[in-house]
Order: C-alpha cells, then structure tokens, then sequence
C-alpha cells in the first residue's frame, strides 16, 4: 500500500468517525425531544473502503484504463444518517437509550484517538525516513 494511500484512508476514518461523533452528540442533547428518533451512520461503509483498499480494487466509478491516466479523487465515506431501530420507545416517542450513546461516543472517541495515533506514528517513520528535522 503506498504511504498516500495510508494517509487517505486515515483521514477517512477521521472524517467518518468525526461525523459519527457529531451525531451521536446530537443524539444525546435530543434525549428528551418528544419524538426524536435516535440516528447512526453506516459503519459498514467504511469497510467497504477499506476491503476495496486492501484488495487494490479501483472506485467503481472511475478506472484507470492505462497506466499513464491519472488516478481519480479519493473516493469518499459515506457520511449519511440513518434511523437506528428502535430498541426502547420512551412514552413520548423518543427512541434515544442514553447509555448505549455515551457507549457508542465513547468507542468512537477511542477509535479517533487510536487513528490519530496512527497517523502521528506514521507521519514520524515518514520523516525520519527521508530525513526530515523535527
């Protein structure tokens, strides 16, 4: 996998989890909004990236046909809210369950923490690699 590869699919990650973090937070600030549906997004999508990725699977949308083409942009994460279903249904129509999340911003806050790591990490064996000073 080549280093750009890496770092694009680390930004990725934080764009994705950034995005489900400010979700999650809207969930939690609307616990108790008569008939708010608590929403998710797809983590499902970024596997699919990233199995893509590791495959060496070009986007579906755009092909090199000759190894001089340029490669198209980044393909993207999808960032869309989905309802998430329903497992307690508070009297007032209200689907958010506070527990699972403080749970599910707790996981994504670790998960971001551990991709920000990850690329600090990789940045530094970069550097060091072609010799950059700190």
């Amino acid at each position: 996998m080549q280093s750009n590869a890496l770092f694009a699919l680390l930004s990725a990650r934080q764009r994705w989890l950034g995005a489900r973090f400010n979700l999650l937070a809207q969930n939690v600030a609307n616990a108790d909004t008569p008939g708010y549906r608590a929403r998710d997004l797809d983590g499902a999508s970024f596997e699919r990236l990233l199995a893509r990725r590791l495959t060496g699977d070009p986007p579906e949308a755009l092909r090199r046909t000759d190894p001089a083409h340029l490669p198209g942009p980044p393909q993207r994460v999808s960032t869309r809210a989905r309802p998430v279903p329903a497992v307690e249904v508070s009297p007032n129509g209200n689907t958010v369950v506070l527990a699972e999340q403080v749970q599910k911003l707790a996981a994504t806050e670790r998960d971001y923490a551990l991709a920000t790591s990850l690329f600090r990490k990789f940045r530094t064996m970069f550097e060091t690699a072609v010799g950059s000073p700190r």
